[in-house]
């Protein structure tokens, strides 16, 4: 897919979702932004390390996965000054992940300018669903200063 929407906006946020936390999450890859609708898609690789038994991946990194997907759609969307907090966060495991890449999505549902409503999911790459997630998120404007 083609990056949709503001040239600025998805350049910044290209550049800071390649640093930490998203690099200690295992970040591969943004794969694309939408800043007219708020979605975001990106790459992950699932380690060895992030494995519990029989290779599953754990499922704190699939819910990093999503929140921090759900969390780039809505800057996409609402600013790349903005700081999203969760206020809460649910996810549904369907199925166990594997060492390997993963691909997360997120998507705004609604915003408005204190309060977003989020949801992601996550894929392997036969895009056999792994699991989805709900955010309400808290937004703070004008927190990044560029």
């Amino acid at each position: 897919m083609k990056d949709v929407g503001d040239a600025l906006t998805i350049k910044t946020l290209r550049t800071m979702f390649f640093k930490d936390p998203q690099t200690t999450l295992g970040i591969d890859k943004i794969l694309f932004l939408n800043t007219n609708q708020g979605i975001a898609s990106a790459s992950y690789e699932a380690k060895k390390e992030m494995c519990h038994s029989g290779g599953i991946v754990q499922g704190g990194f699939i819910t990093g996965w999503l929140d921090a997907v759900m969390a780039l759609a809505c800057m996409a969307k609402c600013g790349t000054d903005v700081l999203v907090l969760s206020l809460e966060i649910k996810v549904s495991f369907i199925n166990s992940a594997k060492i390997g890449k993963l691909i997360s999505t997120g998507t705004v549902i609604k915003n408005t300018k204190t309060t977003a409503f989020l949801e992601g999911k996550l894929e392997d790459k036969e895009e056999n669903l792994i699991a989805t997630g709900t955010s309400t998120a808290k937004l703070k404007s004008n927190f990044y200063k560029f």
